[in-house]
């Protein structure tokens, strides 16, 4: 896994030249010519993870990753065609990860409201480790290999539960939004600057604490909670997702019931 202190060494290189004018090249050669690094899409995506986990999401341009790899931006396009293919490859990266972090886990050996809790906190967990990656990913489609079988997975667990397929899907997909939605919100939070999170708990802790009981009597009564809330986005995803799975179980049991 990388992180932002990770060094992304540099690309190896070969001797195939490029016109003088190139900009970022990794030495010259004897005549003029220029050493362009080899890259391939791995090595590009492993620059981009790399760039934006140090500098953000904003710092992921071509002219930028030419220079992380030693190569001219201009044979980054070899590879992708904009930032937005660039992007796409990046959640496709993400989605695997958390594929491969439940690899070792049956529906069979704890269930499947359990087995739905972890994929969630799998996929919240890949994604927060990179958070400036994640505000630009969370809202994308890889519809890739790793993405498409954890679907029809997910789907498969949630149908074997009892529920019908359309919605088997269904859940899945309502699952899926909850998860991103609450780890973009969450990633977004964390790439703020102190000064401003500050503010937004001073908000709950002097705004709200201090509104008159005798206007405000239930704000007033779970003010120091919905601070300490606040300050625990891990605490209110848990109890938002189990709130979710509840209304899944719900679902699950009546289909029992009817079928008896």
């Amino acid at each position: 896994m990388l992180n932002g202190d990770t060094a992304m060494p540099r690309a190896a290189t070969e001797s195939e030249p490029e016109s003088t004018g190139s900009t970022g090249s990794t030495g010259s050669r004897k005549g003029g010519g220029r050493r362009r690094a080899a890259l391939s899409r791995e090595v590009i995506i492993e620059a981009a993870l790399n760039i934006g986990s140090r500098e953000g999401g904003s710092a992921l341009t071509f002219s930028r990753l030419g220079k992380e790899l030693g190569a001219d931006p201009t044979s980054v396009y070899r590879h992708f065609r904009d930032k937005d293919e660039l992007v796409v490859a990046l959640t496709d990266r993400m989605v695997t990860e958390s594929v491969e972090r439940m690899a070792g886990l049956a529906p069979q050996e704890v269930g499947w409201r359990e087995w739905l809790r972890r994929i969630a906190q799998s996929v919240r967990s890949v994604y927060l480790d990179r958070p400036a990656i994640a505000v630009l990913a969370a809202s994308r489609t890889a519809a890739s290999k790793s993405e498409t079988e954890s679907v029809e997975q997910i789907i498969g667990v949630l149908h074997s539960a009892g529920l019908p397929v359309v919605e088997a899907a269904e859940v899945y997909r309502a699952l899926l939004d909850l998860t991103l939605a609450f780890t973009q919100y969450s990633a977004a939070w964390s790439l703020l600057d102190p000064e401003y999170q500050n503010r937004d708990e001073q908000a709950w802790a002097v705004g709200y604490a201090t509104l008159p009981a005798e206007r405000f009597p239930l704000v007033h009564a779970s003010a120091a909670r919905l601070l300490e809330l606040t300050r625990d986005d891990a605490a209110v995803f848990e109890y938002t997702l189990g709130l979710f799975l509840d209304g899944v179980q719900a679902r699950v049991t009546a289909r029992e019931a009817s079928a008896i």
